[in-house]
């Protein structure tokens, strides 16, 4: 795996990666639910929607599938914000289906900005994780959805195990849905 580099299905996993970003930029691509929707999920443009209210004790749920029977995604609250340098949230995957909802324990998500040049490092620790299946779903997550991020700033990230992803600029903070 290129940005996951914790060994599969061990607690916590651990995500790291430079972006040619600033961090006021990459900040901005977990907390604008327009910017999530283009790079969180499987693939690009997979979810369906992103609700945050960024504020310590805010809650914030992603949608990644709703079919008319089965609803599926994450949510949680935040724990710590602090702009444009970390974000600590409680995390729960989710599905609802016939009226009930079944959802994983809450596990924690702590994610990092260190500016470095005129880029920004990001460190991401995904801890708590009681089911070691569950690890190991949650760590091939994490490496599409970084994966993406990479995408979404401009320059595909290199196949090998290079964990940088390059940028032609930073993205921009408004979008355009279509």
């Amino acid at each position: 795996m290129q940005f996951v580099k914790t060994e599969l299905g061990a607690d916590p996993i651990v995500v790291e990666a430079y972006i040619a970003a600033p961090p006021e930029v990459v900040y901005g691509a977990w907390t604008d639910p327009e910017i999530v929707l283009k790079w969180f999920g499987p693939k690009p443009g997979t979810l369906l929607s992103a609700d945050i209210d960024l504020r310590v004790g805010g809650a914030w749920r992603f949608v990644m599938s709703d079919d008319g029977v089965e609803t599926m995604g994450f949510e949680g609250d935040y724990l710590t914000i602090d702009p444009n340098r970390r974000l600590v949230l409680n995390w729960s995957k989710f599905t609802k289906s016939s009226g009930h909802t079944a959802a994983t324990p809450m596990s924690r998500v702590d994610i990092v900005l260190s500016p470095k040049g005129s880029g920004t490092d990001i460190r991401i620790v995904h801890s708590a994780i009681d089911d070691e299946n569950m690890r190991k779903g949650f760590t091939g997550g994490w490496e599409h959805g970084i994966s993406n991020l990479c995408d979404l700033f401009g320059q595909p990230h290199s196949q090998n195990r290079w964990q940088d992803c390059g940028s032609k600029g930073p993205i921009p903070m408004t979008s355009e849905k279509g």
